[in-house]
């Protein structure tokens, strides 16, 4: 009897804390267990209390080992610890995903250079402004038996040594359809505001919800009554008030602060009418690798007007699921936003089918694929 392989994931985020990486990795692991394979995590626990992360792991089919913060010792305890790990496992595969798992990977791979292992890169990591720091993900990418983009433009950035000389596989992220068709819908939020526009999402400067606030002049001027709800965690929200209120636009932009859970953003999808993602690049390499939440939002039938020039791009199905803009250009996210409420129903229609075929059943038999 053939056993099944085994698979260790290291992160460098996991629920129950916030993160795109630690939902991706998260969608992955449950995909990876559904398909029986055996499962172990390696990860931090950040932005949560030891108690909600103790619930959270014992709840999972699978193995989560976290690392602890230990000041100036972190880094190496997650070195000793997954170099503990691995020898007394000894997977078939390692999946690697988030900056600090890269550079693991390359220590790894002077111990157990027979070991196959996955670079999932999601667009940062990419970038890094520190040249040091740069050349040395570089360097721990390349070492990876397989390289994984999340988008086109993530596979872009790579430097030409790599992308030249390399196969980089674009896998884009998944939604788990399963369990977004049991969130809650109707759950008492109302959104105010014709059109309702929301963003979810850190408040940052990444997400551009600065942009959308830019943009709300111009909108203004066609939909006076339009209303921008912004959810998440308010990193940058007395910069972005401040904005507001220098635009004139502040009775007209609602911060909702953060969600009790990941199930509770159902309601807000399904009480907005349009969903805005204008992420914008960072000079110091932060950038959106892909937008999980444009898929989420369509899901729910919501349309999406999403950034040019960055992994939004992937997300969104110009026309079909959304529209995409020059986030720079207030003129063209109004003409969107016209687009998009003249278009109600058939983008309403349209959104779900994009969102369904990007579904982790189909996602996870691409990395399989790469496994074999």
């Amino acid at each position: 009897m053939v056993s099944s392989p085994k698979i260790i994931v290291v992160s460098t985020e996991f629920p129950p804390g916030p993160g795109g990486i630690g939902h991706h990795a998260y969608s992955l692991c449950n995909a990876l267990h559904r398909r029986s394979k055996a499962l172990t995590v390696l990860t931090p626990a950040d932005y949560t209390d030891a108690k909600s992360t103790q619930a959270f792991d014992q709840q999972q089919p699978y193995a989560v080992l976290r690392f602890p913060r230990k000041g100036w010792r972190t880094y190496l305890l997650r070195l000793h610890l997954t170099h503990r790990a691995i020898r007394d496992i000894q997977p078939d595969h390692i999946i690697l995903t988030g900056k600090f798992s890269l550079w693991i990977g390359s220590y790894l791979k002077l111990f157990f250079p027979d070991i196959p292992t996955i670079a999932i890169l999601h667009g940062s990591e990419v970038n890094l402004p520190n040249r040091l720091l740069r050349r040395f993900t570089h360097y721990a990418i390349n070492t990876a038996d397989q390289i994984v983009a999340v988008s086109k433009f993530t596979a872009s950035l790579l430097p030409a040594f790599i992308k030249d000389n390399r196969t980089v596989a674009i896998i884009p992220n998944g939604i788990e359809t399963d369990e977004l068709s049991t969130y809650p819908t109707n759950a008492g939020v109302t959104l105010n505001g014709t059109p309702a526009l929301l963003t979810v999402g850190h408040v940052s400067p990444r997400k551009g919800q600065h942009r959308v606030i830019k943009a709300l002049p111009a909108v203004l001027k066609e939909y006076p009554n339009a209303h921008y709800h912004i959810v998440g965690r308010p990193i940058y929200a007395s910069q972005l008030t401040a904005l507001a209120e220098k635009l004139g636009v502040e009775n007209h932009v609602t911060f909702h602060g953060v969600v009790k859970n990941h199930r509770d953003l159902g309601n807000y999808y399904a009480a907005a009418d349009i969903f805005m993602l204008l992420s914008e690049n960072q000079p110091n390499g932060d950038v959106e690798g892909f937008g999980i939440v444009a898929l989420e939002a369509n899901y729910f039938g919501l349309p999406v007007i999403g950034a040019k020039y960055c992994g939004v791009e992937d997300a969104v199905n110009d026309g079909s699921s959304g529209y995409l803009v020059d986030g720079e250009e207030p003129i063209e996210v109004l003409n969107a936003i016209d687009q998009c409420m003249h278009n109600k129903e058939s983008l309403r229609k349209q959104a779900p089918i994009w969102a369904i075929s990007h579904q982790w059943g189909e996602i996870i038999k691409v990395y399989l694929n790469l496994m074999n």
